[in-house]
């Protein structure tokens, strides 16, 4: 279990940013001059790409959390029948206390 989450969790995604950024200096900047220019060594591009890659990914992931996670949340929950009936459980629940709390009033 442990290694199936450091691999699948951490491992992969440094192994595929790497080889993102290998694949792209060998394919794209090598093969362009003037983008050999402005990137002469790998060292350069990977800085500059992680230097734009980091805060965007850090971006998105936020808009991602505040907007469309409760989306997906919502839809998991639906999808599973027995949250379904834990929630709609707990929602009869709250209706017969809120009846016996204006029953007591």
């Amino acid at each position: 279990m442990e290694l199936r989450l450091g691999h699948t969790t951490y491992l992969v995604f440094f192994i595929s940013a790497v080889n993102f950024v290998l694949i792209s200096y060998r394919l794209l900047i090598e093969r362009v001059p003037f983008l050999e220019k402005m990137f002469p060594s790998l060292w350069i591009f990977a800085v500059v790409f992680s230097a734009i890659y980091i805060p965007l990914a850090i971006l998105i992931g936020r808009w991602h959390r505040l907007r469309q996670l409760k989306i997906d949340q919502t839809i998991l929950v639906e999808q599973n029948p027995v949250i379904m009936e834990i929630y709609e459980r707990v929602k009869r629940m709250e209706a017969i206390l809120e009846e016996m709390m204006e029953n007591e009033r």
